[in-house]
Parts: structure tokens; sequence; C-alpha cells
């Protein structure tokens, strides 16, 4: 039934209903070798909105802020792995001039050290997909009035997630379309109202 209703929204209900008489299709008909660009195009239109953020200006921005946010936290984490490193070897090397107790000490503040380090760090990575999230909400948020906009101009009257089509002309995807649209519309975006910082 889903594949029947995909043909039917596509290339209209004569198409699958060919065993009625010809005298009652109203639209328009199918012959061998004629090629379906002759035919009007659909009125439902399809839209990737992963690649409409992904490929727009403003998907592109947020792409690169994490991306040079990212590398800083793993050049800290390289850094700070050398440090607790450093560390632990140096415990190693004095364990035979402390006692026991001095020994444990160290031990014990070394592991509440390295306990922080790992919090904070995984704290920081937690912010690089919160800022995604945000900026994505904030994207999607504005997109309805421009859909509507390039939906017109495309002559469509439906528009669903390309995700939930099996099979489709490539001419009723809006996604190029509406990627300009938005890269009109808003930009990039601008500063994003809470910016991506990792102190």
């Amino acid at each position: 039934m889903r594949i029947a209703a995909v043909f039917a929204a596509a290339f209209g209900a004569a198409f699958l209903g060919a065993a009625a008489p010809t005298k009652a299709q109203t639209g328009p008909s199918f012959a061998l070798g004629q090629p379906v660009e002759q035919f009007s195009r659909p009125s439902l239109r399809t839209i990737d909105d992963e690649r409409l953020f992904r490929e727009s200006l403003f998907g592109r921005r947020v792409t690169e802020e994490i991306a040079v946010a990212s590398r800083a936290l793993e050049a800290e984490n390289d850094r700070l792995l050398a440090e607790l490193t450093a560390r632990e070897t140096e415990l190693t090397e004095l364990r035979a001039e402390m006692s026991l107790e001095e020994f444990r000490a160290a031990a014990n503040a070394f592991d509440l050290q390295a306990e922080e380090v790992r919090r904070t760090q995984s704290e920081k990575r937690q912010r690089l997909a919160q800022f995604e999230e945000s900026e994505r909400r904030r994207f999607f948020s504005e997109i309805s009035s421009v859909l509507q906009e390039v939906l017109e101009a495309e002559g469509g009257q439906i528009l669903i997630d390309a995700r939930a089509v099996i099979i489709a002309r490539i001419d009723v995807d809006m996604t190029d379309q509406a990627i300009k649209a938005m890269d009109d519309a808003i930009g990039d975006g601008g500063a994003a109202p809470f910016p991506l910082t990792l102190p």
C-alpha cells in the first residue's frame, strides 16, 4: 500500500487505474516512448532537511565553529594527558623515598586530579553537542515561511521529508532551492545567542 500511495502521488491515480476505460481518464496518460518530462510536474515536493542545514551558510558556519573548538579541545586534552602522565611517572619515581602514608595521600590526590580533568573535559565535549543542537533549533525555527515561499514558487502544494519517499522523480526535490532561499533570508545566522566558549 505504501508503494501504491507513492506512485499515486507522483504520477496520478490514472497510472494505477490502467484497467479503467480510457474515456474515464481525465489526467495525463502515458504512452510507450513518451518522455516523462513532457508531463506537468506533480504537486508533491520533497526536501532533505539534514542537507538543508549542513549545506546552508548557517550550517557551514556552525560546523566550522564546532571544528575549531574541537581542535582546541583536543589540543588541551593532549596537554593535560601529558601533564598527568608526567605526574604519574614522578610519583612512581618518588615511591621509594616516601612513607606508605605519604604515597597513599599523593596517589589519592593524583586520582582526584585525574578524575576532575576527565569530568571537566567531558563537560566541554557536551557543550559542543549542546551548541550544535541549539543552533539547529534556531535554524529550523526560521524555516517555515521560507519553505512555504519556495514551495509556492516551485508550483508545489505538499512538502514531505525525502526520507519518507521510496522512489520519486528527481525534479520533485526542492532542497537546492530551499538552501538558496535560506541563505538569502538569514545568511550564516550571525553570532549565536549562546556563543560556543570552552574556557
